[in-house]
């Protein structure tokens, strides 16, 4: 749920500074970064969940089969399939991206966000924008968002799998 909420926020908060964006492109941008960023604090606090992680990854792709499939059952048709393939690719080249700049058994700190959200601001920003991604970013609240965020996921896997040192 936290992925999905963050995601929300922080692609809201993209497309109300940047109207022009695809929102399309900016929901699964964002979804990717937030799955990923989830997936490798998971991996950190608590590295014999694989299984979780990998489900935390995969966010993105559940995500994409559900509207796909919702999609396919409103419209009585079959057809999207190919749709949904295209939706796939997509999705795992923006997983390769931002799995390359959140290094697995790395907790992700504050300037390393930083430093992603940068990438990303860049990748959903529509063409010849006035200002740099750096400018856009300083005006959006979503540094705090994902750190928030990655603060919360952290607390929850420690809490729901303590360690020795934890207990």
């Amino acid at each position: 749920m936290g992925i999905l909420s963050t995601t929300q926020e922080v692609a809201g908060s993209a497309l109300s500074l940047m109207p022009d964006a695809g929102g399309e492109l900016v929901a699964e941008e964002t979804l990717t970064l937030v799955a990923v960023l989830s997936a490798r604090i998971c991996e950190v606090v608590a590295p014999r969940e694989a299984p979780l992680a990998a489900s935390l990854i995969a966010a993105p792709f559940l995500y994409r089969d559900w509207l796909v499939g919702a999609r396919m059952i409103e419209a009585q048709a079959g057809d999207l399939a190919r749709e949904g393939a295209e939706i796939g690719r997509r999705l795992e080249k923006k997983m390769a991206f931002y799995t390359a700049h959140l290094q697995p058994g790395l907790m992700p700190t504050r300037a390393n966000l930083e430093h992603v959200l940068l990438l990303w601001m860049g990748r959903i920003s529509p063409p010849r924008m006035p200002e740099s991604p750096e400018k856009r970013l300083s005006q959006l609240p979503v540094l705090d968002r994902l750190h928030t965020h990655a603060r919360v996921v952290a607390a929850q896997l420690k809490h729901a799998f303590p360690t020795l040192e934890d207990a």
